[in-house]
């Protein structure tokens, strides 16, 4: 029976959370860089207004000082405004018809509003300059989601590929070939216990006339029974067909199972 192979658990597991990780990232920054961070700049201006201007100008006489400075103050912030939030802006009316005049009905209603707001976002403290720039860390995960996404397809559809026929046939991503064609398998790296780890996973196939071609049991399923085959065949006595080392120790039974 022909050996085939599929994306191994511990790669794709991997390989779709850092795509959902990265996405999520981006979306946050996205979200903070929109959203969150041009409110919290909004309410920080809107707290100073009233905290500065407005909460003093409410509480004297006409022709103070401080109700000019609101006056001022409320002029402009209408202007900017330029009815962009409706609600906000009838505030600020009121708060100008109630500076304007000696009316105590339109003050209470407007020291009303003034509590309610102040308990509102009275106390925002305005984003740190380097907020936004920061948000762009978490916007370039983004691309890094949509890679990783692209890594597993696309490593999927190859695990697909890799197949060993009963009669030594040897298709990869990178082409088939003979039993005649394979001249053996560096087996240096397979199961060592020195030198970089990951490694340790992988094998290569030594083909006649091509470069050597790499077999990867860590991203594809499977994979070691496709070594341990080449490996058995190659090489008998030192490894078994599931690719284990046989040391002068170890026995193998006539499936090439240790015993």
């Amino acid at each position: 029976m022909a050996i085939t192979t599929s994306l191994a658990s511990r790669y794709w597991i991997k390989t779709v959370v850092m795509a959902f990780l990265c996405i999520i990232l981006g979306v946050w920054g996205v979200y903070d860089y929109v959203v969150v961070i041009p409110t919290a700049i909004q309410n920080a201006q809107r707290a100073e207004l009233q905290n500065n201007f407005i909460k003093d100008a409410l509480y004297v006489e006409v022709g103070a000082a401080e109700r000019d400075s609101a006056m001022v103050a409320l002029n402009g912030a209408i202007e900017k405004d330029s009815g962009l939030d409706a609600q906000w802006a009838e505030t600020l009316v009121l708060f100008q018809g109630a500076i304007g005049s000696s009316d105590s009905a339109k003050l209470r209603e407007a020291q009303d509003v003034l509590t309610k707001n102040l308990n509102a976002y009275g106390s925002v403290i305005a984003p740190s300059k380097y907020d936004r720039p920061m948000q762009w860390l978490f916007i370039f995960c983004i691309p890094f989601g949509f890679y990783y996404f692209w890594a597993y397809f696309n490593t999927k559809k190859k695990a697909n590929t890799y197949c060993l026929e009963d009669n030594g046939t040897l298709t990869t991503p990178e082409g088939t070939w003979s039993s005649d064609q394979i001249e053996g398998i560096d087996m240096e790296r397979w199961i060592s216990k020195t030198g970089k780890a990951r490694t340790t996973w992988t094998a290569k196939v030594i083909i006649k006339g091509h470069g050597p071609v790499l077999l990867d049991d860590f991203v594809y399923r499977d994979m070691h029974l496709i070594i341990g085959k080449l490996a058995h065949d190659f090489y008998p006595k030192e490894w078994s067909p599931l690719a284990k080392r046989i040391d002068s120790e170890t026995k193998t039974n006539d499936c090439g199972e240790e015993e």
